[in-house]
């Protein structure tokens, strides 16, 4: 947990004050030379190490809640289980009376057998090999896409947005949209 340096402590105490400045005040501010980038970049990390305080906390806090979550719901689902491993008995020995015995309605609930479809497991690789060697291509979907790494090295992109190919022609499908900078701030270490 990072300890917040007393010359930042006070950076902080100061923000409280911006907090409660209205929006006229607030607009005052301006950077306006190194001093006043100094000022805000010091405030930015005095936020940043107070931000990583609150994560901190909180983050443990967590830890111990979760912790204490899977303790608890481990013991539930252990009872769980075991009312689970009751009932399927009762309802083997049910069945084992009853052949036919399909399922039983009490005022808490219900238990029953149901019949389940059968799951095909699929080996894609071998199958798709096995279709086309057989002529049975109609059964294999082909994904069409475009490789968009290749078209970004073969066609050029216009100041406008529109791509076009080597001989000079509009691509259809394509727009090419310009993002601006963004302003990267790193704040040193504390």
């Amino acid at each position: 947990m990072a300890i917040l340096n007393p010359l930042y402590a006070n950076e902080l105490e100061m923000m409280e004050d911006l907090h409660q400045m209205d929006e006229s005040v607030r607009e005052r501010f301006r950077i306006v030379d190194l001093n006043s980038l100094n000022w805000a970049l010091r405030k930015m990390i005095a936020i940043d190490v107070k931000k990583r305080e609150l994560n901190d906390s909180i983050d443990n806090e967590i830890q111990r809640l979760e912790g204490f979550r899977k303790q608890e719901v481990g013991k539930l689902q252990d009872s769980e289980d075991f009312f689970r491993s009751l009932i399927s008995e009762y309802a083997l020995n049910k069945r084992d009376a009853d052949p036919d015995f399909k399922s039983l309605k009490t005022p808490y609930g219900t238990i029953g057998y149901r019949k389940q479809q059968p799951k095909w497991n699929y080996n894609d690789a071998t199958l798709i090999n096995y279709l086309k060697t057989a002529g049975l291509v109609d059964l294999v979907r082909t994904k069409e896409e475009p490789v968009k790494t290749e078209i970004k090295k073969l066609f050029k992109a216009h100041d406008d947005g529109r791509v076009f190919d080597e001989n000079g022609q509009a691509v259809d499908g394509i727009i090419v949209e310009y993002v601006p900078e963004t302003l990267d701030i790193k704040l040193s270490e504390v």
